[in-house]
């Protein structure tokens, strides 16, 4: 008790000394994005380029009409000030948006009022910022940290409310400093001195607040979620604005080093989890984390003697992975709880590109300017814009690090490579890539999964697009945060039945320790890449042909599967998929189901002879294990209907009635299944009408393994109701299906490609009939036929030697090759 009584003493005098004795301050405001000696280049940049005057333009007409109304009334802005909460768990993070939001309008118009008073310099500008700040730290002082909050949410303040508070005193500093400066007082209605001590009592509260050193220490090396990165403005924008040198670098220390529970060391656990390909490991849209490289620029404008860009680059070199991962049309693909509009990359060009430009990082600068100028043109010009975004405060940063990109940047990168691995998310990605057209006609799928924050439970899942369309998506994420906790999302979307993969005996499911969420039974081993050609991010030995080998040993259903996806070209304007499936229980197989979704509206199965297959209602679909989330959540499968089993041949196509573009599927004979089609819940992010249109789903049963017996599909994605694949056909190796021969029509040219996928590298095929001998996990033999001349191409993805007729090829270091004869 006596020690507690002396602690006590001992914060109290502390609190006495830093806010009412004389601090020690050495730190120029502003300083958090520019500083004074700065300024001059920033106007003349403004005067030289017009992108820079709109981004000040808009600005102007996001406060000017304000700025007037307050000037008439005071209480006018400040009366939309929503009421405070009294503590920072008060409120879930869907009660505390509504409140986050009205405080963020207000207060990122006192930072935007701070930034044209940095700007101009006229006074009336930091008037207004300074009069809105007053409001915030009358309430905000008295408190101490625990009690400081805003919104009453700790997640959501250091996101939306502490960084423009402290934007605004940054740019306004020197103006509060000046002798004589009164600020309004709402509550007495008049004017009174600015009171800097009882402003840094505010911004302690704040910084204590997120920072919380009252709560548990941080756990170096741990796997944490997004919501300390998220949090990071909120907390260092806030220590910047410190007065005391000593307690701000103590801060500081416990910010990058230290770290706490709530806001974990960025060094030591944060930085550490980007790994060698330097993304963050979530899904897609979580992994841009633009805050990081703002975070470290701004570090290293402070603290040039720490050099952190220099212990980084590997994740200033992650930046430019995403653009890998765009389809097409330029969406990007999805896995997990991902959205495909959501485009963090300019934001990671241009502090990338700030970052290289002062330290002379010459290839990363000139990476960053290219970059920017193929994203620019992909827009049809670079036309910055400021929008209201609470959680993106930092929009104006598009002018204060801006640069200019030159017209004619030399040379380009391709984002348009075949082969891209994302490796903790176990996804594999493969392109086709056209010249002409390309986002009619080029191709572009995922297959993959594994366990990481804001997964899904997918097994190895695929995606394709074609025709404009991503066709066959992975399931995403709702709009809003309350979606994501209904069951169509945790009992549907986040399972394996609303992913395209293959379920196994009916029960394939997740497990809730070690899950990423409460409750959420999602828990997965990661799939991993085996083979692909060419590797990640090469260039390719063929412009028609390249695949990518997945695997996953699942300990959870105790099962073991394999997937292989491959784009196989047939002209500048056909193309197809192959999907090879493995799949196999370790102890009983029961059945097999090959989950396919499809937007459309309509799905016709067919056989060979285009007759359409007898369906009738079933309900083999309708149960799940028991489990808390239902899995493997086909409940949710509606008009379920089935053919009777056949070993024939089966054709399916997908129509898409809206301009009239066709995913065709092919299945080969040899094994007996039975075709359910169905509808399911409309496809999140869909292009046009299909995005409140039910999708269209196919489940195949196999009884039995799938292992020796694989789910082989060729997928012709097209604008024609007829496709140019004309047949399939299964690959034999004695009782083992080893590949697909797919034959097409183009034009007056048969394509015949004998493709082979085998479930290793050192496997041995051999087909006395064709003539035919191949080594390896995955090789193609192509034979075009036309005008009486035949034309052969032999590919190897990954083996040795691949031999036909009379032709051989031999495999290079890479296990790869390929050769035309004629």
């Amino acid at each position: 008790m006596i020690l507690k009584k002396i602690v006590l003493v001992t914060l109290v005098m502390v609190n006495l000394f830093v806010f009412k004795g004389v601090q020690a301050q050495s730190l120029k405001h502003p300083v958090i994005w520019v500083t004074e000696a700065e300024r001059a280049d920033l106007l003349e940049k403004i005067d030289k380029y017009d992108w820079a005057k709109s981004v000040v333009n808009q600005l102007h007409k996001r406060v000017d009409t304000k700025l007037k109304i307050h000037q008439s009334n005071a209480n006018i802005i400040l009366s939309t000030i929503p009421d405070f909460a009294k503590h920072d768990r008060e409120n879930t993070e869907r009660k505390a948006s509504p409140i986050a939001a009205g405080h963020n309008k207000v207060l990122t118009l006192a930072s935007e009022a701070g930034m044209l008073y940095f700007l101009t310099k006229e006074e009336k500008y930091a008037q207004f910022a300074a009069d809105i700040l007053a409001y915030y730290i009358d309430v905000i002082a008295p408190l101490t940290p625990e009690t400081t909050t805003i919104c009453g949410n700790e997640f959501f303040d250091p996101r939306t409310t502490y960084a423009p508070f402290a934007i605004a005193y940054d740019f306004i500093y020197n103006y509060l400093k000046k002798p004589n400066i009164k600020v309004y007082n709402k509550a007495k209605n008049t004017r009174v001195a600015f009171n800097n001590n009882k402003a840094q009592k505010a911004i302690a509260n704040i910084v204590g607040n997120v920072m919380q050193e009252y709560g548990k220490p941080d756990e170096h090396g741990k796997i944490v979620s997004n919501h300390p990165i998220l949090t990071a403005p909120g907390a260092l924008f806030s220590i910047f604005c410190i007065d005391d040198d000593a307690e701000r670098n103590r801060l500081f220390n416990v910010f990058w080093q230290k770290g706490t529970a709530h806001q974990n060391s960025f060094k030591n656990t944060i930085l550490p989890m980007f790994g060698e390909q330097g993304i963050w490991p979530e899904s897609l849209s979580y992994s841009f984390m633009p805050i990081i490289t703002m975070v470290l620029n701004i570090v290293d404008r402070i603290y040039p003697e720490m050099n952190v860009t220099q212990d980084y680059q590997n994740i200033f070199e992650g930046n430019f992975l995403f653009d890998h991962l765009r389809h097409p049309n330029r969406k990007f693909v999805r896995f997990g709880d991902s959205k495909r509009n959501h485009d963090g990359t300019q934001d990671l060009y241009r502090y990338t590109l700030s970052i290289a430009e002062r330290r002379g990082y010459s290839n990363l600068k000139k990476q960053a300017q290219i970059a920017l100028r193929q994203a620019y043109t992909a827009e049809g010009g670079y036309k910055p814009r400021i929008t209201n975004d609470i959680f993106n405060n930092f929009k104006p940063l598009k002018l204060f690090w801006g640069l200019p990109i030159p017209a004619h940047t030399q040379g380009d990168i391709n984002f348009n490579k075949p082969t891209v691995l994302v490796k903790h998310a176990g996804v594999a990605l493969q392109r086709n890539y056209v010249e002409k057209n390309n986002e009619l006609y080029g191709l572009s799928g995922i297959i993959g999964g594994a366990h990481y924050v804001h997964s899904h439970l997918t097994g190895i899942s695929m995606e394709l697009y074609g025709a404009g369309y991503i066709m066959a998506p992975n399931a995403g994420l709702p709009k809003s945060v309350s979606e994501r906790k209904i069951p169509l999302h945790e009992n549907y979307f986040r399972l394996y039945a609303g992913n395209n993969t293959v379920i196994v005996n009916g029960t394939s499911h997740g497990l809730q320790p070690g899950s990423w969420k409460d409750g959420a039974y999602v828990w997965q081993n990661k799939t991993v890449n085996i083979a692909s050609e060419p590797k990640h991010l090469e260039n390719p030995i063929s412009k028609n042909f390249s695949f990518a080998t997945q695997f996953l040993n699942d300990d959870v259903n105790k099962a073991t599967q394999q997937r292989t996806l491959s784009t196989i070209r047939t002209s500048d304007k056909t193309a197809y998929y192959l999907d090879v499936f493995r799949s196999k229980s370790l102890n009983e197989n029961k059945f097999h189901d090959y989950i396919y979704h499809n937007i459309g509206d309509e799905t016709i199965i067919t056989n060979r002879k285009d007759d359409v297959l007898k369906v009738t209602p079933t309900n083999q679909y309708k149960n799940d294990i028991g489990d808390p989330v239902q899995s493997p959540g086909w409940r949710y499968f509606e008009n379920t209907k089935v053919t009777k089993s056949t070993n024939k041949a089966v054709n399916i196509r997908f129509n898409i009635n809206d301009d009239k573009r066709y995913m065709h599927m092919f299945v080969p004979k040899g094994t007996d299944r039975t075709y359910t089609k169905a509808l399911a819940p409309a496809t999140r992010e869909a292009e046009g009408d299909y995005i409140n249109k039910k999708t269209q789903v196919l489940a195949i049963r196999q009884k039995g393994e799938a292992w020796d017996r694989p789910f082989i599909a060729v997928l012709e994605p097209s604008t024609t109701k007829k496709a140019s694949v004309q047949s399939i056909e299964p690959l034999m190796d004695g009782a083992k299906i080893v590949g697909a021969k797919v034959v097409s029509k183009v034009k007056k040219c048969v394509i015949t490609d004998y493709i082979i996928s085998q479930e290793n590298q050192n496997a041995t095929y051999n087909n006395i009939k064709l003539n035919l001998t191949f080594k390896g996990r995955f090789g193609i033999v192509r034979v075009e036929e036309e005008k009486n001349k035949n034309t052969y191409s032999l590919y190897i993805g990954d083996g040795e030697t691949l031999r036909f007729k009379t032709y051989k090829v031999t495999s290079n270091q890479e296990k790869s090759a390929f050769k035309i004869f004629k």
